[in-house]
């Protein structure tokens, strides 16, 4: 009885080893199946990223590279100043004589050309004036046929010397007072055009028009029709606005950073998108006590009229670093999620896509801290073409 209990035993533990020895194999396999998974997982990490295209897609997508290199580095700076008009294209138009309003032809924002009248002044004063020089030209016509025929007669010795002398006289002043009248119509506005028909017709007018100096926009009207004028009045202001001036204050500490000649990119609140390029042109001698600033003036072309006299503007200039460091085109820049990425050419048609750490924004180009170096030859055209790409492959595994 012993005996079979011993035996029973014997036969159970045995059954049990039996049992256990198939289960290390299958750990093994288990093991084994796990190792390759990882080896085959680091395989296909290693080929994220890389894409390729046929020849005929690359050509297609029009990809163009640019091997990267040091750029010396710009520090841009910024001051605010404000948009003003150009004062050397700038007339203040008044009258030359006093007189009454009898006729307007321009309102503000009316744009007028060099020489057009921009408003009709009578004056009696005019009227008088041309009176004088009516006298005076027929007085210069009288003694110049005395004088023509004296000379005549002096050959025939018909007068004397003396006679022949006192014509001539007469007419030289009667030419000098003729000259006068004239120059004297001339500075009270009067074209030559305008006096040359006075004395054909032998008619006084008393209005005179007041024309514009240069071409350009009129800003300012200060006269009403009737209204009765003096020459110390400007009533017109008339400006070119064609090209401005965009005047800044430079704190005293960054005038080293500054001289003439100088671009600069001019920006408006009007504008957010919107950069405009001026030269400097001029730096003032005389640092402002109250402030402790320089003022600076930029010149500006403004052929769209986008820019306003007195609009509010930032003045950035941009200065080259000694330093030259690493940096990438904006345009090889693309974004995925919360990551910069660029594509790097392995060989034609086969592109690597890279994760770049990005710094501050100079002259179209971004610093690069990290993930590319010198001499990589990065996508700069056709790099949004190339993330669509990997998209696509993305989404159909």
């Amino acid at each position: 009885m012993v005996f079979r209990k011993t035996l029973l035993a014997l036969l159970a533990l045995a059954f049990l080893l039996g049992c256990g020895k198939p289960e290390e194999p299958k750990k093994e396999a288990e093991h084994g199946t796990d190792k390759h998974a990882e080896e085959k997982g680091r395989h296909g990490d290693e080929q994220t990223g890389i894409i390729t295209l046929s020849p005929e897609a690359t050509q297609h997508a029009a990809i163009k590279t640019e091997a990267l290199s040091l750029r010396p580095l710009s520090v841009g700076y910024a001051f605010t100043g404000k948009v003003s008009v150009n004062e050397t294209r700038l007339a203040h138009v008044g009258p030359r004589i006093p007189g009454r309003a009898v006729e307007i032809f321009v309102n503000p924002g009316g744009h007028v050309t060099k020489g057009q009248p921009l408003a009709v002044i009578d004056s009696p004063e005019l009227g008088e004036a041309q009176s004088q020089y009516l006298k005076a030209k027929t007085a210069f016509e009288i003694a110049g046929k005395s004088y023509e025929r004296a000379k005549i007669v002096l050959e025939g010795k018909v007068i004397s010397t003396g006679e022949f002398q006192k014509r001539e006289g007469e007419y030289l002043l009667t030419r000098t007072e003729l000259k006068t009248t004239e120059d004297r119509l001339h500075l009270f506005g009067m074209t030559e055009k305008e006096i040359s028909a006075i004395g054909k017709e032998h008619t006084i007018n008393s209005t005179v028009a007041i024309y514009s100096p240069i071409s350009g926009t009129v800003i300012e009207r200060h006269l009403t029709l009737g209204e009765v004028v003096e020459p110390v009045k400007p009533l017109f202001t008339v400006a070119d606005l064609s090209n401005l001036w965009v005047i800044a204050d430079i704190p005293e500490t960054d005038i080293s950073k500054i001289e003439k000649g100088q671009t600069v990119a001019i920006a408006v609140s009007a504008y957010p998108e919107k950069v405009f390029s001026g030269k400097l042109g001029y730096i003032s001698e005389v640092i402002a006590a109250e402030t402790r600033s320089v003022k600076v003036r930029a010149e500006v072309e403004n052929p769209k009229g986008m820019l306003k006299p007195e609009m509010f503007a930032t003045v950035k200039i941009s200065i080259s670093e000694r330093e030259k460091v690493l940096a990438v085109p904006e345009s090889a820049l693309q974004r995925e999620g919360d990551k910069t990425i660029v594509f790097i050419e392995q060989s034609y048609g086969k592109f690597e896509k890279r994760i770049i750490e990005i710094g501050p924004r100079f002259d179209g180009h971004r610093r690069v801290i990290s993930g590319v170096k010198e001499g990589d030859k990065i996508v700069v055209k056709g790099a949004f073409t190339l993330k669509s790409e990997g998209q696509k492959a993305d989404l159909a595994e």
